[in-house]
């Protein structure tokens, strides 16, 4: 018991007091979202991808096992969310969000702080960059074309993939790194900045989102995504990591990663596309509010079982 009150006062609790600063400050001030959520699609959470994959060093095992795992444990759960939005007959625009807020969750602006202060370890680090590559791959194809075809035609959907600037970057960072061409300083310097600035702008950015939801305790579709997001989904990474034959560090941060809640760049695409953006803003936040019991609960299980 006490070890799990020292992960959820040490590791949670920092990590929902950035989420708070930002809810208070939109409260206050009424912030312009579109803003925020421009700045960190276009410029900083680019510069975080490209500085942490280009500089991260890891052997092509351990990367290609993250790779697969990643994949498979997207393909379940779109799988999972796609059947359920057809046997209970969801239309078109909201499957298309409910699977978003099944698939994607918060790898960046929530877990990696955790994982930073959890082990404080730069190995640790760089495996769950390497999952956070992997997800935006998929966020940033299968996801934006999602939110975005909900309102607009497939051609006009994929020519929205085509303008998000993060796939650029993960392509430019492995191009770069496999030809070893070395980044000029002060545009490494510049990218290392804006990076390092990524995770708390996006967690400010998800509390100020946060602050303009109107929350409803009678939305059982939102409770559903959020039980297959919160539980099943980490349940189901542990049972990859083990038919992979993946453990010690590297399990363990994939099965926190799998555990984390729905992805506020969910709740941002719907808003960018006006597709189901209510329903999206209530999945991040039901999911977030109960992930500092559930993601608690599976930080103390992987660290002591794991």
């Amino acid at each position: 018991m006490d070890r799990f009150v020292y992960i959820f006062i040490n590791i949670i609790v920092p990590v929902f007091l950035q989420i708070g600063i930002g809810y208070a400050i939109q409260k206050k001030f009424n912030l312009h979202i579109g803003t925020l959520t421009k700045s960190v699609f276009f410029v900083f959470l680019p510069a975080m991808l490209f500085t942490k994959i280009y500089h991260t060093e890891i052997s092509k095992e351990i990367f290609f096992s993250i790779i697969v795992y990643s994949l498979t444990l997207f393909s379940i759960l779109f799988f999972i969310s796609w059947s359920i939005t057809r046997f209970k007959k969801y239309e078109g625009r909201f499957s298309k969000a409910f699977i978003n807020s099944v698939c994607f969750y918060n790898g960046g602006n929530f877990v990696l702080p955790i994982v930073q202060l959890l082990y404080n370890d730069p190995f640790a680090t760089a495996i769950q960059v390497i999952v956070i590559m992997a997800q935006n791959i998929t966020s940033n194809t299968i996801g934006v074309f999602n939110a975005s075809s909900g309102n607009q035609s497939k051609l006009a959907a994929l020519t929205s993939i085509l303008k998000m600037p993060m796939g650029y970057a993960i392509i430019a960072a492995l191009l770069l790194k496999t030809m070893h061409i070395q980044i000029w300083d002060p545009v490494w310097s510049t990218l290392t900045i804006l990076g390092e600035g990524m995770v708390p702008l996006a967690t400010f950015t998800l509390g100020a989102q946060l602050a303009n939801t109107s929350i409803s305790f009678k939305a059982p579709r939102v409770y559903l995504s959020n039980m297959i997001r919160l539980i099943a989904s980490p349940i189901f990474a542990y049972m990859i990591t083990l038919i992979l034959g993946i453990h010690g560090v590297v399990a363990q941060v994939m099965i926190i990663s799998a555990a984390a809640p729905t992805a506020v760049a969910t709740a941002l695409m719907a808003i960018e596309f006006n597709n189901e953006p209510e329903f999206a803003s209530h999945a991040v936040f039901s999911a977030t509010v109960f992930s500092s019991v559930t993601v608690t609960l599976v930080i103390y299980l992987v660290t002591n079982f794991i």
